[in-house]
Formats: structure tokens, C-alpha cells, sequence
């Protein structure tokens, strides 16, 4: 049971991180916490292994079709290493719920920006930033990468889309690049985690295809679609998880 559940949490994962360019490491971390019953910090660090497999396949995959921008990806993942790394150790400073609650509530914000974002992909494609808008960014992204342990989709590939300048497909493609050198920082900062390479083996195995089969579908769906599906998604996961750790840390 617990080998099925770990192929199809790991295919969900691959499924959405092509597709939108992040949401697997929020989804893999209750995941495995809750379903596969995981300590958390094992799941933080295995949730990083497992997206920053899934994003280098997938942003190798984007970069031959096209769909990476490969000038922004670079500066942007170079710029988030050291604060990921940083991130990762002070992440076991502060409660897991506190962390939690603070995500969800961004997620939110993220969401509504995204959903009610009005411009085209043409249109947001000429309104590019400074290198400093994206180092800033970038090494925002990497600490957050380290403090909470996911890829940090959800605020690269709003960020490439509002802020950069780049359209949502570019944006997803781009934003697995940087996932995929965020995560492989954090990593550093848990080497001392001791990791269920069985279980990894496993949700790899439901990872893998699924994220080369979604790479394939994503520039056939409508950016704004995808923008909306985006936000759908980031709101569902934002209020399950403000109201539970919420409910638990101030009620229960």
C-alpha cells in the first residue's frame, strides 16, 4: 500500500510541476507526512530530492523545445543558492506550523494576482525588468526554497510572468531550472537528514513519466487557462492548509 501511494503522490507531483511549474513539494510534503505517516523533516528533505529530479528532467525537456528563457533562469537560480542553503538551516529554528500558516497566507495573495492578472502573454512579454529585479527575486525564491522546502513555483512563475516579463509557458519552463538548482542547494543544508532512498526510488518511479508526459501536453493549453488553473489550485491548497494548522496551533 504504502509503495502505491508513494508512485501515485510522486505522479501527481511530476503532473503539476509540468504542467504549472511548481505545486509538487506542497503536495508531496502533507502527502507523505499524512498518507505515508514520514517524519516531517525527512519529508522536507525528500520532497526536495524528488522536485529537483522532476524540475531538471522537466526543464531539460522545456530548454529543447524552446521554452526556457535560458538568460533569465541562470541569474535567477544563481542568485537564490547561498539563501537557499541559508534557508535550510534556519528552517529548523521555527515551528512547522508557524512556517505553514505563513505560506499559505502568501499563496493566497499569489493566487489573486495570478487570477486576475489582464495581460496577454504578448502583451506581458515586452514588459521586461532590470538584472536586479531578478536577483532579487531570485534570492527571495531560495530562501523561501530553504525555509519551507518546496520548489518555489509559486512565486517563480508569477514573478516571470509579472514582473520579468516573460509568457506563462516560457515562465513554467524557465521556473524549473531554477527549482531544479534551488532545491539541489537545499539539499546541502540537510545533509545531515537521514533519507528513506527506497521511498524516494518509488515516488521517482511515479514522477519521471508523468512529468515527461505533462511537458508534452503544456504548450498545447491555453496560458490563460493555465493561469487560471494556477490560481484554483494554489487557493485549494492555501485554505486546507491555513485552516488546519491555524485550527491546531490557536484552537486545538
Amino acid at each position: 500500500m504504502e509503495i502505491v501511494g508513494a508512485v501515485l503522490i510522486g505522479a501527481i507531483v511530476g503532473l503539476l510541476l509540468g504542467l504549472i511549474g511548481g505545486g509538487g513539494a506542497v503536495l508531496i510534503v502533507p502527502s507523505m507526512v499524512y498518507i505515508l505517516h514520514v517524519d516531517a523533516h525527512v519529508a522536507l528533505a525528500t520532497a526536495l530530492v524528488i522536485v529537483g529530479v522532476n524540475a531538471l528532467i522537466g526543464g531539460v525537456m522545456a530548454w529543447r523545445a524552446g521554452r526556457t528563457h535560458i538568460t533569465t533562469a541562470l541569474p535567477f537560480g544563481m542568485a537564490g543558492i547561498v539563501t537557499a542553503y541559508l534557508g535550510a538551516r534556519i528552517s529548523r529554528l521555527i515551528p512547522g506550523d508557524i512556517l505553514l500558516i505563513a505560506f499559505s497566507c502568501m499563496l493566497l495573495v499569489i493566487a489573486r494576482v495570478m487570477y486576475q492578472g489582464n495581460n496577454t502573454p504578448q502583451q506581458v512579454a515586452t514588459q521586461s525588468r532590470p538584472l536586479w529585479h531578478v536577483l532579487l527575486i531570485g534570492s527571495s525564491v531560495g530562501l523561501v526554497t530553504g525555509i519551507l522546502g518546496v520548489g518555489g513555483g509559486f512565486l517563480i512563475v508569477p514573478a516571470m510572468v509579472l514582473l520579468v516579463g516573460l509568457p506563462m509557458s516560457e515562465a513554467v519552463g524557465t521556473s524549473l531550472i531554477v527549482i531544479a538548482i534551488n532545491s539541489g542547494a537545499s539539499m546541502l543544508g540537510h545533509l545531515d537528514t537521514p533519507l528513506d532512498w527506497s521511498l524516494i526510488m518509488w515516488l521517482l518511479v511515479g514522477a519521471v513519466p508523468s512529468i515527461l508526459i505533462s511537458s508534452r501536453i503544456s504548450p498545447h493549453i491555453s496560458p490563460k487557462r493555465l493561469r487560471y488553473a494556477f490560481a484554483i489550485f494554489v487557493s485549494v491548497v492555501a485554505i486546507v492548509m491555513l485552516v488546519e494548522n491555524a485550527w491546531g496551533r490557536f484552537v486545538g
